[in-house]
Order: C-alpha cells, then sequence, then structure tokens
C-alpha cells in the first residue's frame, strides 16, 4: 500500500480576527473620522472596519457618545507633557501651540469640544494651564481671566481656520460671489485685506503666524497686567 504525499491545501484558511477591545474601537473610530470626519463615523462603518459585528461594540462602549466622549480624550493624550522646571509663560505658549496642531491633525475634534465632558486627558490639560499661571505668580482674577483667554483662543481660532477649509472648488465659488459684491467702491478696505490675504500665501517668507500673533498678544498682556 502506497501512501501519498503531503499536499499542501489550496484552500484559504480563515484569518484569524484580532480580538476587539475598547482600545481598538478608539483607534479605528479616530482614523475613520480623520479621514471624513464625524459625520462619515457610524457604529456599523466601525464594526465593519474591525471586522465584527455592530451589536460586539457595545461590549466596549456604551453608545456613540460615549464613544466620541473618548475619542477626544484618546487624542489629548497625544500631547505631550509640559516640564515642571519651565517658565510659565513658555510653557502657555508651548501648551497652547501643541492644542492648536493637535486641533489641526483631528479636524472633527474642535466643533465637539463645546458639547462633550471633558475626560482626564482633558481635564489634564485644563490643570496644567491654571499650574503654570500659578506658578507665574498671577492672582485669583488673572489666573481665570487668562485662563479663559487662552483655551477661548485655541479653541476659537481653530474652528474659524477650519471652517474656512471648504470642499473642492468651495473657495473658488466663495471668491467669486465676494468679488461680485464686494466691490471697492463701497469697501475698499474689506477688497485690500482680501487681496493681502490672497497675496501674502505666496510670500518667501509665507504668512505670518496669526495664531501664534494673537497668543503672544494675550501671554504679553497678562504679564503687563501682572505687573501693576
Amino acid at each position: 500500500m502506497t501512501t501519498r504525499p503531503d499536499v499542501p491545501s489550496t484552500v484559504d484558511e480563515p484569518a484569524e480576527r484580532e480580538p476587539l477591545s475598547r482600545q481598538r474601537i478608539l483607534e479605528r473610530a479616530i482614523a475613520i473620522a480623520d479621514e471624513g470626519g464625524v459625520t462619515a463615523l457610524s457604529m456599523r462603518k466601525l464594526a465593519t472596519a474591525l471586522g465584527y459585528e455592530v451589536m460586539s461594540l457595545y461590549n466596549h462602549v456604551a453608545n456613540k457618545d460615549d464613544l466620541l466622549d473618548a475619542m477626544l480624550d484618546e487624542i489629548y493624550g497625544e500631547l505631550p507633557p509640559i516640564p515642571d522646571d519651565v517658565g510659565w509663560k513658555a510653557g502657555v505658549i508651548t501648551l497652547a501651540v501643541d492644542h492648536h496642531d493637535l486641533l489641526l491633525r483631528h479636524r472633527w475634534a474642535a466643533p465637539l469640544l463645546p458639547f462633550r465632558f471633558p475626560g482626564p486627558n482633558r481635564f489634564g490639560q485644563a490643570e496644567r494651564i491654571l499650574e503654570l499661571l500659578t506658578a507665574g505668580g498671577f492672582d485669583d482674577d488673572l489666573r481665570d481671566l487668562g485662563y479663559h483667554a487662552i483655551t477661548l483662543h485655541i479653541a476659537g481660532f481653530t474652528q474659524q481656520q477650519l471652517s474656512y477649509s471648504l470642499p473642492d472648488g468651495g473657495r473658488e465659488a466663495g471668491m467669486a460671489r465676494f468679488r461680485r459684491e464686494v466691490t471697492a467702491d463701497r469697501f475698499p478696505l474689506m477688497v485690500d485685506h482680501v487681496h493681502y490675504h490672497e497675496t501674502s500665501d505666496d510670500r518667501p517668507d509665507g504668512r505670518p503666524d496669526e495664531f501664534r500673533f494673537v497668543l503672544d498678544l494675550i501671554v504679553d498682556g497678562l504679564e503687563r497686567r501682572r505687573g501693576t
């Protein structure tokens, strides 16, 4: 009796799925939102991307609100720590710039900030701003005012900046309407202002950093107020 040699099977074995976890869900949800915004994120689409049924997600997140809260706090964990030995002014500037860059990387996040309860990472960043202002010797009133000036600048400036990111063709359509309705005989300075924006984009040295300009005004103003 002869034996047949072992022949490798040509049938693909089903790939073993990577176990589902809250961390995997968050990472994939953030990737989907980064690519298409929060409107592109549904529990069904997320489950499909992970290779699971929708109901499997609910073993790890309560609902989409819980998911969005967790996504926001997850990205805040990307912010690098501010060293303890840094001066208050340098620390505030570094933290604010890092925060602004974070919200530009995850463009879906800024519009959600007023509507989502902060998690520990986001609270940690708020605490760090207050620590820096406290270390800077600000009294309670100025620390409170400074905190709100800094955080409102980060969130508000970023949201306005993102609102200018129009879909393909949207910017051209908006500029065409502007040129029709905003004429130099009626609004000469506004026309000049927009022309500055259009031409400064092509300057060899680039446009001034508007976010940093306003941030410097805030911290310089706080420093002067503290000295009075």
